[in-house]
Formats: C-alpha cells, sequence, structure tokens
C-alpha cells in the first residue's frame, strides 16, 4: 500500500470517527432544544455532512491510483450525485411543517467544516512524494 493510499484511507477514517462523535453529541442537543422534531433535524444535518464528507473520500480511496481521467471522473461523478442528492433534500425538506431548520442548518455546517478540515489536516499531514524516482 502507498503512503497516498494510506492517506485517502486515514482521512476517511478520521471522518467517520469525527461525524460519528457528531451525531452522538446532536441527539442530546437535538432533544434538548427541539424535542422529537429537533432531534429529526439534527441528525438529518448530521447525515447530509457525512454525505458531503465522504463521497469525495470515498471516491479519492477507489480512484488515486487510476489515470487521471478515471480520477476525475471518479470524483467530478461523486460531486455531481450528492449535490443533487443534497439539492433534492434540502427540497424536500423546506415543505416539512415543525422541522427546526437551526438545529438542521448548524449540525450540517459543522459536519461539513468538521469533514474539511480533517481533509486539511490529513493531507498536510502526509509525506506523498510529487515525483517518483526512477533510473537516470
Amino acid at each position: 500500500m502507498t503512503e497516498e493510499s494510506r492517506t485517502y484511507r486515514r482521512a476517511l477514517r478520521f471522518t467517520v470517527i469525527g461525524i460519528i462523535a457528531l451525531a452522538i453529541i446532536a441527539v442530546p442537543v437535538g432533544l434538548i432544544v427541539g424535542g422529537g422534531s429537533g432531534l429529526v433535524a439534527a441528525e438529518v444535518g448530521v447525515a447530509i455532512a457525512a454525505l458531503a464528507g465522504l463521497t469525495t473520500q470515498g471516491a479519492m480511496v477507489l480512484a488515486h491510483d487510476k489515470p487521471a481521467h478515471m480520477l476525475g471522473a471518479y470524483v467530478g461523478g461523486s460531486f455531481l450525485a450528492k449535490m443533487l442528492i443534497i439539492i433534492v433534500a434540502l427540497l424536500v425538506l423546506q415543505g416539512i411543517e415543525g422541522f427546526h431548520k437551526g438545529l438542521f442548518a448548524g449540525f450540517m455546517l459543522v459536519g461539513v467544516l468538521g469533514t474539511l478540515a480533517i481533509d486539511f489536516w490529513v493531507i498536510r499531514k502526509a509525506r506523498i512524494p510529487y515525483v517518483e524516482g526512477g533510473s537516470n
């Protein structure tokens, strides 16, 4: 396994841990702030954040060793699919009465920013060479 592969897997693993931690926090906060509807809103926000963070990382784990055009197809396709799902979810959620939009937005924002911070931190710590050594 290459250092690049280990780096992408590390990012995926830390993101899963971060999303699980956020979900554990969202349960009591959602219940205290908004009751049952607050709980649902908080958990849906965490789910959207998980979708946003994990799809691109999953695509990178699967495609990092493929040719550039395939990597682009994996990452671009995962981005388009996740954006479509998020837009449909937001359209559906806006029409639900009693849905706690503040908790939803708060946990979604914290989750998305958290996954971005994890990505930045893991890539920053990685020791991936820019060029491969070869014979001259």
